[in-house]
Formats: structure tokens, C-alpha cells, sequence
């Protein structure tokens, strides 16, 4: 993907929101536990793959990556235990312990033997968080299952957020988006799982528990009327060059009648957009740098640029399709107020909401509780019994007993 960005000086919109106004506010996570995935932003622009680290001459004009957490995410869990995915992989069908997840010198390493040692080297402080993450998770699934959320519905919410993700951060396929979660250390379907599953079962919980009506929508939205509208965007595709001479060279040729997606791939030095012959995708105001956006906007559709300069390089730029800001009604976007209403409750509440429900669930997780000092002699020996008190306490229990010395 290309890392082409706004200058360091005018960063990324606040709390790294996107391109899709109806979801601009970034959730924080709903217990200490849990962490955000971070999409970095440098590696989320249309339809390329994420390089590992930007290449010297790639766009990239953010000195610090811009954290991106998609809006409606509660938080993805920091650690997965890696005993419940070992199981999953290699469980027998009855959870058998003696198990093998690996052989040495003809001897199997059982399951029982791996997880013992996994558990002294994480310590019992980060177990028992592995434990309170996935008993967390367990929680929400089954009050999720108790406010009428079938599996075939949380699927199909699922699948409804992963291809919004795609089409905000124009992402070409599944495996574009992979690529941009691969570089945040996760897969796709672990994501779906651990991330988007658990937002999608809150918002359900919380429909049952708070019942939004009519009234309730609509003033949100009239509220925040404004995240609902549609910014005007324009699609561009670009050709990123170190020199100013070496770019005057190629708008010659281009002018001449070479094709543009041609040479893009050939001498573009942008390495995530020159697969995909520089097309950037469609974005709004306030992504690109300065300089870049003020060309970009200025074009029209089908017309290309001259050489601009920008702190990434020099560019030429052919605007390939326009999209005009549209103004929404509640009716066009009624399902997005109530995720919104949903996800903001979800947002606020949360934490307190698993409070409540582990406390009336029973948790107790045994790896975290901590053991009650055992009880003294003395505090366990009533006074009367006691053959030999303190001196301290017997002057404090007999008025007589200093003036008998």
C-alpha cells in the first residue's frame, strides 16, 4: 500500500480517524486487558500491499506512523493464550492432555508438559491476564446468545463490517487486507474473531439492555449530522519521482501518448502504489500532504498534472474519478446511527457492564486471586486460652499489673 501521507507538521486527522465520516470516533478499550490492533496508516492506502518498513524513496511523508483504530472496535486481545490455540490445533477430540505437539529423540512433548512450561516462563501475573481475556471473551459470547444474537447473524454483522473496513481504507480484496493486518501482527480471522466479533456482540447486548427507540436515533444523528455526510473525494493515480529533472523527463512521455499505469510501474519509486500503476484509490481531504491534495483537488476527472513538488518527491498526478460531497438524511443512514448510537454506549459503558456481568456470573479467575494471609498464632489463640500474653497486653489487661512491680 502507499505510504503516501500528509507532512509530519499537518498530521493525520485527529485520533487517526478515516476517510468515512460516519465513523470518526476511535474506541478505547473496554478493560485494561485488551489492546487495540493498530492499522498503521502508512500501510493502509488502496488497493498495495504493505511494505514492512518504508523503502527510503517511498511518499511517506509522516516522520512517526499514525495509529489507525477502526472506530467501532472494542479492543483485540493483546496476547491470544497460546495454550487454547494449541489445543484447538491439536486436540484429539477429547481434550487429551497427553497429547503430542512435538516429538525429540522418538519422545513425545505432550500438550501437558508444553503448557506447564509455557505457563512458568509467561509467569502467573500474564496467565492469569491470558485467562481474564479469554473468560472475558466467553462472557460476552454467552450474554450475546442470552439478548437473541444468532451465529448465523453475528456471521453475517461480521462479514458486513469486514467488506465497510475494505471499502473505507479501499482495499482491493481479502488479501490486501491481510497483508495491512499481517504488518499488525494478526491474521484475518483472527481479527474477525478477537476484534470485530466482540463489538458486533456488544452492540447486541447492549440493543437488548438499552431498547434505543425512534426519538433517541434521530437525536443522535441530529447531533452528529455531520459525520454522516459524505466529504467529496477524488481518485488519483501518481507517479513519484527523486528528481524534478527525471519527472519533467516522464510528463514528456506522457504527453507523448505513454500510458500512465504503464509507467507508473516501470519509475515510480512509490513501492506501494507502483503495482497497482499508482492508483491511490479514492480518498478525501486531509490525507495527503498539502501539496499533493492541492493538485489533486484542482484537477479534474481525466485530467493529469505537471510536476509537483512535495516533501516526498515529485509527483504527476491524473485524477481518474471525482466523487461530489453528499449530504445525508436520517432515512439513507439509518443503519449507521444506530451502529454509531450502539458503538458510542458500547464505548461508555462497557467496563462497567463486565463488572456487573462477571459478578453475576461467578468469575473467579483462580490464576489472579490472591491467597488470604494465613492466621497467626496468636490472632487464632482467644486471650482466655492463652498461656503466655504479652507484656504489653497484660498491662493493658490488668490496671494493677505496674504498680505490683
Amino acid at each position: 500500500m502507499s505510504d503516501l501521507e500528509k507532512d509530519p507538521n499537518n498530521p493525520v486527522r485527529e485520533n487517526g480517524a478515516s476517510d468515512d465520516n460516519s465513523e470518526k470516533a476511535s474506541f478505547e478499550s473496554v478493560d485494561p486487558a485488551f489492546e487495540p490492533v493498530d492499522l498503521d496508516k502508512e500501510g493502509i492506502a488502496p488497493e498495495a500491499e504493505v511494505p514492512s518498513e518504508p523503502a527510503a524513496n517511498t511518499p511517506s511523508a509522516s516522520g512517526a506512523k499514525a495509529s489507525v483504530i477502526v472506530p467501532w472496535v472494542v479492543a483485540v486481545i493483546a496476547v491470544i493464550a497460546l495454550a487454547v490455540v494449541l489445543i484447538r490445533q491439536n486436540d484429539d477430540g477429547g481434550g487429551n492432555l497427553k497429547g503430542a505437539v512435538g516429538t525429540l529423540n522418538g519422545k513425545d512433548i505432550t500438550k501437558s508438559e508444553f503448557y506447564t512450561v509455557m505457563y512458568d516462563q509467561v509467569g502467573k501475573d500474564q496467565a492469569g491476564s491470558m485467562l481474564d481475556n479469554y473468560m472475558t471473551l466467553k462472557l460476552i459470547d454467552g450474554e450475546a446468545e442470552k439478548a437473541g444474537l444468532t451465529k448465523a447473524a453475528a456471521e453475517e454483522a461480521v462479514a458486513q463490517e469486514v467488506v465497510k473496513i475494505k471499502a473505507q481504507f479501499n482495499f482491493a480484496t481479502d488479501a490486501d487486507f491481510e497483508n495491512a493486518l499481517s504488518s499488525s501482527g494478526t491474521t484475518l480471522e483472527t481479527y474477525k474473531k478477537n476484534q470485530i466479533l466482540p463489538q458486533v456482540e456488544l452492540r447486541a447486548i447492549f440493543e437488548k439492555k438499552l431498547a434505543p427507540k425512534e426519538e433517541d436515533l434521530k437525536a443522535y444523528y441530529d447531533a452528529n449530522k455531520a459525520t454522516f455526510d459524505t466529504p467529496e473525494q477524488v481518485r488519483a493515480s501518481h507517479i513519484l519521482l527523486a528528481t524534478k529533472a527525471e519527472a519533467e523527463a516522464v510528463l514528456k512521455d506522457l504527453k507523448g501518448g505513454a500510458d500512465f499505469a504503464t509507467v507508473a510501474k516501470e519509475k515510480s519509486t512509490d513501492t506501494g502504489s507502483q503495482a497497482n500503476g499508482g492508483d491511490l484509490g479514492f480518498f478525501g481531504k486531509g490525507v495527503m500532504n498539502e501539496q499533493f491534495e492541492t493538485a489533486a483537488f484542482k484537477l479534474k476527472k481525466d485530467e493529469m498534472s505537471g510536476v509537483v513538488e512535495s516533501p516526498n518527491g515529485f509527483h504527476i498526478i491524473l485524477v481518474t474519478d471525482r466523487k461530489e460531497a453528499v449530504t445525508s438524511t436520517y432515512d439513507s443512514v439509518k443503519d449507521k446511527v444506530k451502529a454509531a448510537y450502539l458503538d458510542e454506549k458500547v464505548n461508555e459503558g462497557a467496563s462497567e457492564w463486565i463488572e456487573t456481568a462477571k459478578k453475576e456470573a461467578g468469575y473467579e479467575n483462580l490464576l489472579t486471586k490472591k491467597e488470604e494471609p494465613a492466621a497467626s498464632p496468636a490472632s487464632s489463640t482467644a486471650p482466655a486460652a492463652s498461656g503466655a500474653a504479652s507484656p504489653s497486653a497484660t498491662s493493658a489487661a490488668s490496671p494493677s499489673a505496674g504498680a505490683s512491680k
